[in-house]
């Protein structure tokens, strides 16, 4: 398993495209194994891509481009380490070292949210990140992530002021950010060990077209 400073130096925590291995975040678990990825053009133009008419009238100028959500999100590592193995996957939904959800055996696995385990309660549980965060379990909500590692040292009294910078491309923030965070909000058993301290929203506008300039529709 990588060590701490590996995972800080590697930086990017979600995968984007098909051929690249996914990541680990600084508790050490795979991040963003469900993410969009670049060759899923159906899914962009879903999820990810403003289209005329979302945006009628003057805000016409965003159509084709992206709402970029931003969170820092500083994680607790030392108390997440002296958490046991079995609550830490218990917290996740997933399996540590391969990634696979819990009741099942590869990464890539589509979660079993019926599965029973041993004691006949559900094998991912029902206030795991997983569960809570599953486009299943949210209208078929998606949103492409592009996370990155961060460590600003310490936080004065021993304990690191790491975490991840949380990036997230959204066709319509409202109606996608905003109703899975309310569920992650209220139910998620991460938050016990993470801790959110910056937000931001900046709105994205298309690519340049031949013979234009960033953002040139916005002052058309």
């Amino acid at each position: 398993m990588p060590t701490v400073n590996q995972l800080i130096r590697k930086g990017r925590t979600s995968k984007t495209t098909s051929d690249q291995q996914t990541p680990r975040n600084l508790f050490g678990y795979k991040d963003g194994t469900a993410n969009i990825t670049a060759e899923d053009s159906d899914a962009l133009h879903q999820h990810v891509w403003v289209a005329p008419d979302d945006v009628p009238g003057a805000a016409g100028w965003l159509a084709g481009g992206s709402y970029l959500v931003a969170r820092r999100i500083r994680m607790h590592i030392e108390v997440w380490d002296r958490t046991p193995l079995m609550e830490q996957e218990q917290v996740i939904g997933r399996d540590k070292k391969v990634g696979a959800p819990l009741g099942r055996k590869a990464e890539f696995d589509e979660p079993d949210f019926a599965l029973k385990g041993a004691d006949n309660e559900p094998a991912i549980p029902v206030d795991a990140h997983v569960r809570l965060a599953h486009s299943s379990n949210l209208n078929g909500i998606k949103i492409l992530r592009r996370g990155y590692n961060f460590t600003d040292g310490t936080d004065g009294v021993g304990h690191l002021d790491a975490g991840l910078f949380f990036i997230a491309f959204v066709r319509d923030p409202g109606k996608q950010f905003v109703p899975m965070q309310q569920a992650l909000a209220a139910k998620d058993v991460l938050n016990e060990y993470i801790e959110h301290n910056g937000s931001a929203l900046f709105a994205c506008p298309p690519g340049v077209a031949e013979g234009g300039y960033w953002g040139d529709a916005l002052f058309a």
